[in-house]
């Protein structure tokens, strides 16, 4: 029997090409790797199938933050039944006490890539993937998990096995889940969550208190740079983006793109409110006001979608 994590990848802590997960996946190549972990790209050995498998590297393993949002990420994401988020197929730990996830494989490009490479969206398409992302929050918010980090990096675009477009969200490894009994304990407002230029005011101020309006600010400055190519708000250093995202309006979307109707700038706009409560009240409010500027093949079916999903759980902050 082959060991999980030979000695040549033990020096470096994960596996290497040619390797094996819990004698079951078959590691390829990596994919992708940071500071705290790798994605490997692996075939589960029993049937062939391509699978991501997301690792802590040994010496984040160790460490109490980095582990519970690991655990965390596989629990939300297992717990969302969405074809909008990457679905969750094992987890695990291998030999030498490293977690693993195993998810399903994405072939394709997340929004950061596609808008570095395409600079901004047409108006039908940008509404589009954002109403597909809504759903999968939608999800999320009805399981009681405020995201938290939403960005463009974080929308995953695919393809169905008919060839058309599929948005996935992916990373819930910063989610808060507000559910009765879920660990709270990476939610102190010491410890800094999110991607500053998606970050909310309230965000901004304590990432101990979200709720699925946050969220919705995310996905409002999302769509701001699909649609213009340029995040709503910017800074030249950490604390003037701070500044800017807490005292000013957000960069008009329209003059950058004079095309996009007025009432999709406003609802764009509606997202950005500095007070939680201007904001919309749910993932649905804002997908109801978007899908009239989307593709009429689609839209109408998306928001039918959402809605289906049900209200959100997650408690309103006052």
């Amino acid at each position: 029997m082959q060991p999980e994590v030979p000695p040549a990848a033990v020096s470096s802590g994960m596996p290497q090409p040619g390797d094996q997960i819990a004698d079951e996946y078959l590691v390829e190549r990596t994919m992708g790797e940071g500071g705290m972990g790798v994605v490997l790209a692996a075939r589960r050995r029993s049937d062939g199938t391509r699978v991501a498998v997301k690792m802590l590297r040994p010496e984040a393993a160790v460490q109490p933050e980095s582990l519970t949002r690991f655990v965390r990420e596989a629990q939300a994401s297992a717990a969302i039944r969405s074809d909008h988020v990457a679905r969750v197929f094992d987890v695990g730990t291998t030999i030498i006490g490293v977690p693993y996830i195993v998810m399903e494989y994405l072939d394709g490009v997340d929004f950061g890539q596609l808008l570095a490479e395409r600079s901004w969206l047409p108006t039908a398409e940008a509404v589009d993937y954002m109403l597909q992302a809504c759903e999968a929050v939608a999800h999320a918010h009805r399981l009681g998990i405020v995201h938290r980090d939403l960005k463009p990096a974080n929308l995953f675009l695919t393809r169905k096995p008919d060839g058309s477009p599929l948005v996935k969200v992916i990373d819930f490894g910063i989610s808060k889940i507000t559910v009765p009994g879920a660990d709270t304990a990476l939610t102190a407002t010491s410890f800094a969550f999110g991607t500053p230029m998606y970050m909310s005011p309230e965000q901004v101020r304590s990432t101990k208190h979200v709720d699925p309006r946050t969220d919705l600010w995310a996905l409002g400055a999302i769509l701001h740079e699909m649609l213009t190519g340029l995040p709503p708000f910017e800074g030249d250093s950490l604390p003037a983006l701070s500044a800017a995202i807490i005292a000013d309006p957000p960069r008009s979307l329209r003059e950058a793109r004079p095309d996009v109707p007025v009432a999709l700038e406003r609802a764009v706009h509606a997202c950005l409110q500095k007070p939680v409560n201007a904001r919309p009240a749910t993932v649905l409010d804002f997908a109801r006001s978007i899908a009239p500027y989307g593709s009429p093949s689609t839209s109408a079916a998306l928001v039918a979608a959402i809605a289906r999903v049900g209200a959100p759980t997650v408690p309103l902050m006052r």
